[in-house]
């Protein structure tokens, strides 16, 4: 089923420029590399990435309803359930479920996450016992979340995130993932940049996703899970780098385990300075980069060709 979603993916998917960046505030420049700052980041051991907005353009820049995610149209995908169901209306459902099972997970976690195709079964349980959808219809609740995904938050690679990657393993760095994911996430390495995950040199053990955890970045219980396996290959988080395009979500998420940070500011979609935030009034990047392929020569490696 999963290779089925990847090609869906790939074959849905359309390349995506990175929209302009507005100028960066005084502050945020003095940390542009290369740029102001023009010496590496001694001791860098491991890189962990973000997903959305860094790895991957994003239309929403995020995912999750708090994030945008609800743009694009489903008009199309709306004609699968005949005339029961408008697009607006999908959208509605989605939303609707989504609050309320953050509502029901507050009392455990500030940072409520859901899982997309639990929600989408029970739409489909909704249809089967009430309105029908239209006559052949066979999609699955992953199918339907696939689909959903990519009508309203297309993504595509980000110009030299696979070389970036590339220059990193060859490297010897160790390579991670922290992001707000869920299960067709992963499937977007195979679909826009040939491989999976671990074949790109992504460990699975630092591969952290929010569907996975029950919990939603900025959690600091996301960043702490990489600390055991960092430890584990003799690293600790002073000499892990996390790269993200929140200042909320990603720098101060991931500062708070001690890691360095590294604030991607190459595409204006996604890039979350987040300065009415209380919490990251005294957080500030290690460095802020302009193109993914600076990161190799910040962590003292070749950069990729």
């Amino acid at each position: 089923m999963y290779e089925d979603l990847s090609a869906l993916i790939r074959d849905s998917s359309s390349p995506m420029t990175p929209a302009p960046v507005p100028p960066l505030p005084p502050d945020y420049e003095e940390l542009v590399y290369p740029g102001r700052r023009s010496t590496p980041i001694p001791g860098i051991r491991a890189v962990i990435f973000d997903i959305y907005g860094t790895l991957f353009t994003s239309a929403a820049g995020d995912i999750g309803v708090s994030s945008g995610y609800m743009r694009g149209s489903l008009d199309s995908l709306a004609l699968q359930f005949g005339e029961a169901y408008t697009g607006e209306e999908l959208k509605e459902y989605f939303r609707s479920r989504v609050l309320k099972i953050h509502e029901e997970l507050f009392a455990k976690t500030p940072y409520p996450e859901v899982r997309v195709e639990e929600i989408w079964a029970g739409f489909l349980s909704q249809t089967a016992a009430g309105v029908p959808p239209s006559e052949g219809f066979t999609m699955s609740p992953e199918e339907l979340a696939v689909r959903y995904e990519l009508a309203v938050n297309p993504v595509y690679a980000m110009p030299g995130a696979l070389e970036t990657i590339t220059a990193l393993k060859d490297a010897g760095l160790v390579l991670g993932l922290i992001s707000n994911a869920q299960f067709f996430t992963p499937l977007l390495f195979d679909a826009l940049l040939g491989a999976s995950p671990a074949a790109l040199g992504f460990d699975r053990d630092i591969s952290i996703y929010s569907y996975e955890a029950g919990e939603s970045k900025p959690s600091p219980a996301l960043f702490a899970k990489a600390l055991a396996p960092l430890a584990a290959r003799g690293i600790g988080p002073e000499a892990a780098l996390y790269v993200g395009n929140d200042m909320l979500n990603d720098v101060y998420g991931a500062s708070s385990s001690g890691f360095k940070t590294l604030l991607f500011a190459g595409d204006g979609r996604s890039l979350r300075l987040r300065e009415d935030n209380r919490l990251i009034r005294n957080t500030r990047p290690s460095a802020v980069i302009r193109s993914l392929a600076d990161i190799p020569a910040l962590c003292g490696v070749s950069s990729p060709a």
